[in-house]
């Protein structure tokens, strides 16, 4: 009895060890398979990375320095912001998986280096694909689709409600659609922006590499996010008509249309701002020394006769100016207005170059994720060309004061939603 008695005494003792042990763990997740990554196999100390400052990789490149899944270059360096290889990506699969499952990573590496680690991701079934080079670097779609194979479903429980489709960038049915919602839900992707973009065709940089490895192995550091709806940029619905003080704070900048605008339109902006040529930068810098909540860019008709990918490019600069100077305001791309069909016909300002301006505009916009404001359609008659009255004293592209009033109410019933 007394040997019973101390045998159930030892018993309780060790079941208060076990216990008091796992409560000691870290937040790594309760399976067995996390507690294999515990052993840290290298020491990190602030600033031993001279490229890697406080910012928020920070702790990701600590955390995966530590687990001895990242290294530093032979200089010293980590080069945060270089990219991935397919074949790293595979090794670094490999190593997190083998430890999951085994305790160890033990790879006996051969010609070429890598193909070890190409070998078990297949027997594994991480690597489904055949890649033509290893050696390119990893697309960030790529590098989710096989890291989101190496551990096992209960190992990534959800905890954001992220819906097929909610990703900007990434379709539901995308070819890595799957592994990316995977970790978007599991807390180990968050995406570039408050809408969720994942860049899926860009390149993978070291410094998120970090984070997604330490977020997969470390529970503790997964994210939770609430995606915003992105707008729907860049359309433009009808609305309710705007009245003047909503234009207190909105400039326009464009070619001698403008003038017409200023003068006829009878929308009081802040700001208006005629260029042409040589000057278009100077106007952009004047306009840049106020802030502004709308900006209407109107440019085009003078460049119908140029080469039209050179005009988008130096278009995209501009956006990129104002928005640098003013995060916060609506950007407007204004169609180009259309002409007559006697103006059409003389060769120079056509209708059919007038609409593929209006294309790559439009398409300017989405990328720009600007708004893209059709006052080219309203202006036309059914015939595809500017309605007679609307033209002006040289018969088009200048508008008389009746075609600048059109344009102005589809200014004023069309207006960016209230995104705030």
């Amino acid at each position: 009895m007394k040997r019973s008695a101390s045998v159930k005494r030892y018993l309780a003792l060790l079941l208060a060890l076990t216990a008091a042990l796992a409560c000691a763990v870290p937040a790594l997740g309760a399976e067995p398979g996390f507690l294999n990554f515990q052993q840290k196999e290298n020491s990190y100390t602030d600033g031993m990375f001279p490229d890697v400052p406080e910012d928020w990789y920070t702790e990701y490149v600590a955390a995966a320095y530590e687990l001895g899944l990242m290294q530093g270059d032979t200089d010293g360096m980590f080069r945060p912001d270089v990219g991935v290889t397919l074949a790293e990506t595979c090794a670094l699969c490999a190593r997190i998986h083998s430890t999951y499952y085994t305790g160890a990573a033990k790879f006996e590496q051969g010609d070429p280096w890598y193909q070890v680690y190409v070998d078990y991701c297949r027997n594994n079934a991480i690597l489904t694909e055949d890649f033509a080079d290893f050696n390119a670097e990893a697309k960030r779609s790529e590098f989710a689709a096989l890291i989101a194979r190496v551990l096992p479903e209960g190992a990534l429980p959800q905890i954001n409600d992220i819906a097929d489709g909610a990703i900007p960038d990434v379709e539901a049915d995308a070819a890595a659609a799957t592994g990316i919602y995977r970790l978007y839900r599991a807390g180990i992707l968050t995406g570039d922006d408050i809408y969720g973009r994942f860049r899926p065709n860009g390149n993978i940089r070291r410094s998120e590499v970090a984070a997604v490895v330490s977020r997969l192995v470390y529970r503790s550091l997964r994210r939770t996010v609430a995606l915003v709806p992105k707008p729907p940029y860049p359309d433009l619905k009808e609305g309710p008509r705007q009245e003047d003080d909503f234009f207190a704070d909105a400039a326009m900048l464009g070619n001698s249309l403008v003038d017409g605008m200023m003068l006829c339109s009878g929308i009081p902006m802040k700001y208006y701002g005629k260029t042409s040529g040589t000057v278009r930068m100077n106007r952009l810098g004047e306009m840049l020394l106020s802030q502004y909540g709308k900006v209407y860019i109107q440019l085009g008709i003078n460049d119908l006769g140029g080469d039209l990918d050179a005009f988008i490019n130096g278009y995209r600069s501009i956006i990129e100016t104002i928005r640098a100077a003013m995060p916060e305001a609506d950007i407007y791309i204004m169609a180009v207005t259309p002409v007559t069909q006697a103006r059409s016909a003389e060769g120079i300002f056509t209708m059919k170059k007038i609409c593929a301006m209006n294309d790559a505009l439009y398409a300017l916009a989405e990328e720009m994720e600007c708004w893209y404001l059709d006052c080219c359609t309203p202006l036309c008659g059914d015939d595809g060309y500017l309605v007679g009255k609307y033209a002006g004293w040289d018969g088009s592209p200048h508008l008389d004061a009746s075609g600048y009033l059109a344009w102005a109410e589809v200014i004023r019933t069309h207006c960016a939603p209230d995104l705030r």
